[in-house]
């Protein structure tokens, strides 16, 4: 299975958090345009950014990963 980062996991785990997108934005120190993107999977958030959403969220970032199969070649 690989992992990839996940717009939707980050939008699930931000509203279970009960904040809005301007004010994880503000956490962060990033643009509400910026999570959008993040949000809508037009762009990842760098390494540390991640870091900085999970701190944010009370997550961990693994759990902005979701879990794809990974096709086999034979």
């Amino acid at each position: 299975m690989a992992r990839k980062f996940s717009g939707r996991q980050l939008r699930d785990a931000r509203l279970a958090a009960g904040l809005k997108i301007e004010h994880l934005a503000l956490r962060i120190d990033r643009s509400v345009f910026t999570i959008s993107q993040y949000e809508r999977g037009h762009v990842q958030p760098p390494a540390g950014i991640l870091g900085a959403i999970a701190d944010a969220l009370g997550c961990t970032v693994d759990d902005l990963y979701a879990r794809e199969a990974v096709a086999s070649v034979a």
